[in-house]
């Protein structure tokens, strides 16, 4: 373990259990939500992390109730409160004049990049600032989340060295993904940690601290090497800049780490060679990756600017609030000009800031400009404690990464935590508010307060939890030729969630499968209603009308797939269809 060098302006305030079990939680937090992975349900990767999230939360919530009902409770403002207010609050208007109301709140399926995802983020970040005091406890989370990506960088290497091997020499190298699902996500999270971890290498105290440090940036850095995410490897290289420009270090423990980092990526890259598959791969790969950065108008570059052409047109029809989060997939094909990702649907801007624009208009984008101001003021008034250079420089990774990408489950929840304690280290020894005396009604509030903890952690983890299991069940019973079931099992997760439109769609999807119409009708018409923008449930719909007689219905059905998807050439077979008449 890191040995702690010392800090200065530390509070020394007594440690009560509750502070080490707050401190503790968004350690472990910190830690473990790259990490969580779920297999028993239909989506392994988004949804367990953000029931994590919302687990972690909740816990951290009742602890602040708890310490304030003993009067131990210190509030601690920072200068991002406000602004992460007003971005929250941008959200929630947006979402009141949303075009799918239902989308905007609770997100889409495989996204959930929602108002309550957003509100997540928020709480994160004040229940890290309540439970982190001082820099030295801010650094210990820091150290947390570099753990966790060491640990996540070696599943990545790891496999992407199983892929080289099961593929063989001549196939192309898989981009690691790791326990993110997304390339790009895993790339963002590893251009916030590769920072951080330079920082502590090179403000190491130890031979120990040193060792340790430069493991974990060569690890990091392979890893991001290997998802070959263009936008990572800048906001990587920029980040590792800001540290080292701002950093006061020696030269020798410079040329140290470089040589170290640059020894070990090769040590990779021959073991994977000489055991005779993907070595070719991993270096054509990289230089080929690396090349398109002078050239952004190829490759997926070239796609990119076409959807930021298209997502100005977006932005301008409705500037104020936007569309409502989440809800670019359902509006965006309306000003989509041509298919830039073949028959793949287009449900993000790829670019964060176009992205809050689309999303919640002018107003999102001021609050989050009005963030980014107030971040570099309180890094300017804290620029000489002596984390400040890897805070800094992590945060313009993250940033760096997300103009050519957007904000993921995955990459945003450990974001949040770590802003939160960056926000303290920055602060240093501030003051908080003193403490409130115990309240009078403390048992009555005390059971009030759990009572609320237990019901949100129904609601919130319990049923979303035993939805998607029982989605996965289903899929699985279908694929086993035991319809009964599937379709058994696809009622009960809708009935569990039934604000999900994926659930609907699938429970359309078997009843199609068995011919019945009528229940396929209402399942899809179900899922339109909730905001779903798959192009099939449209066409489904349609040919389910058809079947049924309601012919008009069917044509309109049709035609909303194809407004959803013109170049599929299966939405316009599928209209053309029902616009002959009725099926033979």
């Amino acid at each position: 373990m890191l040995q702690a060098e010392p800090i200065q302006g530390v509070s020394d305030r007594p440690s009560t259990t509750l502070d080490r079990v707050q401190r503790g939680l968004v350690c472990v937090g910190a830690f473990l939500l790259p990490l969580v992975v779920l297999w028993s349900t239909n989506d392994p990767i988004v949804l367990p992390k953000l029931l994590m999230a919302r687990a972690l939360i909740l816990l951290l919530a009742t602890l602040v109730l708890v310490r304030w009902l003993r009067g131990e409770l210190k509030v601690r403002r920072t200068p991002l409160d406000l602004p992460i207010l007003a971005y929250v609050a941008s959200a929630g208007l947006s979402t009141a004049f949303a075009a799918n109301v239902n989308l905007a709140f609770f997100g889409s399926y495989g996204r959930m990049e929602g108002f309550l995802t957003i509100a997540t983020y928020a709480a994160l970040f004040w229940l890290t600032v309540q439970a982190v005091s001082n820099p030295l406890e801010g650094r210990a989370a820091v150290r947390a989340l570099l753990a966790g990506a060491f640990v996540v960088s070696l599943i990545a290497v790891l496999q992407a060295v199983a892929g080289g091997l099961t593929a063989g020499p001549t196939s192309s190298l898989a981009r690691a993904s790791a326990t993110f699902g997304n390339s790009n996500a895993l790339a963002a999270y590893l251009a916030m940690a590769l920072p951080l971890g330079v920082n502590e290498y090179l403000r190491a105290s130890s031979t120990s601290d040193r060792i340790l440090a430069g493991n974990a940036v060569a690890m990091v850095a392979i890893a991001l090497v290997l998802t070959f995410g263009r936008g990572g490897w800048v906001g990587g290289v920029v980040g590792v800049t800001i540290v080292i420009a701002t950093t006061r270090s020696s030269r020798r423990r410079l040329m140290v780490m470089g040589g170290a980092a640059a020894g070990l990526i090769a040590a990779i890259v021959l073991a994977i060679a000489f055991l005779g598959a993907g070595g070719a791969s991993v270096t054509q790969t990289t230089a080929a990756r690396f090349l398109t950065l002078l050239d952004p108008t190829a490759g997926t570059g070239a796609i990119r600017l076409h959807i930021w052409k298209d997502t100005l047109g977006l932005i301008a029809s409705r500037p104020l609030v936007g569309y409502g989060p989440d809800n670019f997939g359902l509006v965006f094909p309306t000003f989509q000009t041509g298919a830039w990702s073949g028959l793949s649907l287009i449900d993000e801007s790829h670019s964060e800031l176009l992205q809050i624009a689309a999303t919640q208009g002018i107003l999102g984008l001021a609050a989050f400009a009005w963030l980014c101001i107030a971040f570099v003021r309180l890094w300017w008034t804290g620029r000489k404690e002596m984390l400040a250079s890897g805070v800094l420089g992590a945060c313009v990774g993250y940033l760096l990464t997300l103009l050519v990408n957007f904000s993921v489950v995955p990459a945003a929840l450990p974001f949040w935590i770590f802003l939160g304690a960056g926000a303290v280290i920055l602060q240093g020894d501030a003051e908080s508010r003193a403490p409130a005396r115990p309240h009078r009604g403390r048992p009555l509030w005390l059971v009030a307060g759990l009572l609320a903890a237990t019901l949100l952690s129904v609601v919130a983890i319990g049923l979303p939890s035993m939805a998607e299991t029982k989605l996965h069940d289903s899929l699985i019973a279908s694929a086993g030729g035991d319809r009964g079931r599937a379709a058994s099992l696809a009622a009960d997760a809708r009935s569990l969630q039934p604000q999900e439109q994926r659930y609907a769609a699938t429970a359309g999807n078997l009843a199609m499968t068995d011919a019945d119409w009528t229940a396929a009708r209402d399942a899809y018409m179900t899922a339109a209603k909730l905001g779903s923008f798959d192009p099939s449930v449209f066409r489904q719909l349609a040919i389910a009308d058809d079947h049924l007689g309601l012919h008009a219905e069917a044509v309109v059905a049709a035609e909303r797939s194809v407004e959803l998807n013109r170049f599929d050439p299966r939405n316009l077979t599928v209209l053309q269809g029902v616009r002959s008449g009725p099926p033979g």
